[in-house]
């Protein structure tokens, strides 16, 4: 992952997430709510996400993944598959990954 990119989570993911997110990895991370972004439809976000840039979302939803793969990308998504948890084990399961990726 480039320096330069920026990662934004989805409506599901609580702003706490960036906080640590942010903390933990030197990337810039920005919740929906931050960013307003908590009313638009998942293809609006994709299109801000599009014009912005070096986007990653990161998000549990279904419906990002299919916009991304028929729409293309950027933004790249980071796709999690896990249920309702709460923000100390989805934190647990980011910075898990987060120590297995090198970043520069």
């Amino acid at each position: 992952m480039q320096p330069d990119w920026e990662i934004w989570l989805d409506n599901h993911i609580s702003p706490i997430i960036a906080k640590w997110l942010s903390e933990k990895s030197g990337f810039e991370v920005k919740s929906s709510y931050t960013l307003k972004l908590y009313n638009l439809s998942d293809r609006e976000i994709y299109l801000k996400a599009k014009k912005s840039g070096n986007i990653i979302l990161i998000s549990k939803d279904s419906d990002l993944d299919e916009i991304i793969s028929k729409s293309g990308a950027p933004p790249k998504l980071i796709s999690l598959r896990v249920g309702n948890c709460d923000n100390k084990i989805l934190f647990a399961i980011l910075n898990r990954n987060l120590k297995k990726q090198s970043v520069h």
